[in-house]
């Protein structure tokens, strides 16, 4: 069988088109026994394309000619360069790809037919953390203050947000390879009325770490958070502090994916000129629809702290008028428990498919595989669904898993159900 038979004879089978390891979309696989898989890398050599061995997070990161493999921009051929041998011509993104059946150029980047590795990229969320600063987030969760009897110094609340978050374990360290989180703390020092600024003057005061082209912004969460802790005598301007993230956001927005706020709060508000009055509880809830209204949803944890306020915040944030889900945690556990619920269902279960389109309408003559587990297709309860050409889904406790991030995706589909 000559090496054009044996290409032909792959294109009856399965071929493999995303694997995506540890929750990270930079790279993918193929088939090992193809004749143009794992060919050398040509980035060292005179001939190498723009941008070879530059480093990449998804395959958009990378020049023409090139594409994204282990973190570097990566070319096994060029289209001159003859490095696919007779087996196949270069693509357009710096690989080998089989010939047609008719033995010519292939068709599109050569996805109809043969082994080809295609591109993907994880939908990447990003997370603004927004953590209440006031005096008395000093206090344990039985609502004592670190002076008086009773108190519990490991029941601390900011110490309790701080650990969930960036602690060892904390859920910054563990997602942010695959969610892009942003930190603002926000507090307005106590001041008699006739010395307060009028509401809507952008009156907070607010310590930033703005979300990061790149991810992994754990260290800059977690500095932010050791050299502010909360003070004796800070208040809670909410709405002050929504408006100014928004405006931020929306003036610096990141390179990618829906934005959602994260709230922490552990007391009713109290802005530039109230005293916990109604006026500062309608501002709050204005501004968290204002963002709404942007395309920015707002999810609340009430810290040590349960209020029809906080209900009314979850609603604005959500855009329906009641019963939107309101988290509330009254010790440490339920804490990192609730963090926990709110980050990882804003983790999308979407995969998108950068370098090659497949057919929906036969989308389930594939076959994809989680952790190596083989996923029904069309299942609610565990499976995965064809969204479009160039998007896949996981559904039920798939989708659960896949949002942990310590997850192995892998699909494959016969070559007439891809179409480009």
């Amino acid at each position: 069988m000559n090496i054009t038979e044996v290409l032909m004879s792959r294109c009856v089978s399965f071929f493999a088109l995303i694997v995506l390891v540890g929750g990270c979309a930079n790279d993918s696989s193929s088939i090992t026994t193809d004749p143009l898989a794992n060919l050398p890398s040509i980035c060292l050599e005179a001939s190498a394309p723009d941008g070879c061995g530059e480093s990449c997070e998804t395959a958009s990161s990378c020049d023409a000619g090139t594409f994204c493999r282990d973190g570097l921009c990566d070319a096994v051929c060029t289209p001159q360069g003859g490095e696919c041998g007779s087996a196949g011509s270069c693509s357009s993104t710096g690989r080998c790809v089989p010939f047609t059946d008719d033995g010519g150029a292939p068709t599109g980047d050569g996805s109809v037919c043969g082994t080809l590795v295609v591109d993907t990229d994880r939908v990447i969320p990003n997370i603004m953390l927004i953590v209440d600063r006031s005096g008395s987030m000093r206090r344990d969760f039985d609502d004592n203050e670190p002076d008086e009897n009773g108190f519990d110094p490991d029941a601390v609340r900011w110490d309790a947000v701080e650990e969930a978050l960036v602690g060892t374990n904390g859920l910054v360290r563990r997602l942010d390879s695959i969610a892009r989180f942003g930190l603002t703390l926000y507090w307005k020092p106590s001041q008699p009325r006739s010395e307060r600024l009028a509401d809507g003057a952008m009156c907070a005061s607010t310590d930033e770490v703005p979300f990061s082209a790149s991810l992994d912004n754990a260290g800059p969460i977690s500095t932010l958070f050791a050299q502010n802790p909360p003070q004796e005598g800070l208040w809670t301007p909410t709405a002050e502090a929504i408006e100014s993230v928004t405006a931020a956001v929306l003036a610096s927005p990141p390179p990618e994916g829906p934005i959602v706020y994260l709230l922490a709060t552990d007391g009713l508000p109290n802005g530039c000129d109230q005293d916990h009055e109604a006026e500062d509880r309608d501002n709050s809830v204005a501004a968290v629809a204002a963002a709404f209204g942007e395309g920015i949803e707002t999810f609340v944890l009430g810290v040590a702290f349960d209020d029809a306020h906080l209900q009314d915040l979850a609603n604005a944030g959500q855009g329906v008028p009641s019963d939107a889900t309101l988290w509330t945690a009254a010790d440490v556990s339920e804490l990192e428990s609730a963090l926990e619920q709110i980050v990882e269902q804003n983790i999308p279960c979407t995969v998108n498919l950068t370098d090659g389109t497949i057919d929906t309408a036969q989308a389930c003559q594939g076959q994809v595989t989680l952790n190596g587990e083989v996923l029904a297709c069309e299942d609610s309860g565990r499976g995965w669904r064809a969204v479009d050409g160039q998007t896949i889904e996981l559904l039920g406790s798939a989708c659960t898993e896949w949002r942990r991030g310590d997850a192995e995706l892998n699909a494959a589909f016969p070559c007439f159900v891809v179409v480009q």
